[in-house]
């Protein structure tokens, strides 16, 4: 009978610290400018190094490669993908960029927020 209680007590602990860790994982870092991956909407090519993403209607990142952004077959289906599902700002570590045929893999190396366009000043002149 102590045998079952004990098993019974490990499986009632490790089912309560199941969707804790899974949870913690899946949730965004606070304080942090943070997206999940599947929420990216639209990607641009930039320039060699540097590849644009839409991340809903009105927010905007630039992700940093060190490798030629221009060879990503843009006529293919591409995807970003992170470790945990979230990409902040800043680091790029576990962060790919993958496209193509055949498909490559594009790691990043920075992640910044890109700039809001300026207003028009000038309106109505």
């Amino acid at each position: 009978m102590v045998r079952y209680t004990l098993f019974a007590a490990a499986l009632a602990l490790a089912a309560c610290a199941t969707p804790q860790d899974s949870a913690s994982n899946s949730a965004s870092p606070a304080g942090r400018d943070c997206f999940n991956s599947n929420s990216v909407s639209g990607y641009s090519y930039i320039d060699n190094q540097h590849v644009g993403i839409n991340v809903g209607a009105n927010r905007r990142y630039v992700l940093t490669t060190m490798f030629n952004a221009r060879d990503l077959d843009w006529t293919q289906a591409i995807a970003l993908r992170s470790s945990n599902g979230w990409v902040c700002t800043g680091n790029g570590v576990g962060v790919e960029v993958i496209g193509g045929d055949p498909r490559r893999t594009y790691p990043i190396t920075a992640i910044t927020r890109a700039a809001d366009e300026a207003p028009n000043a000038e309106q109505g002149s």
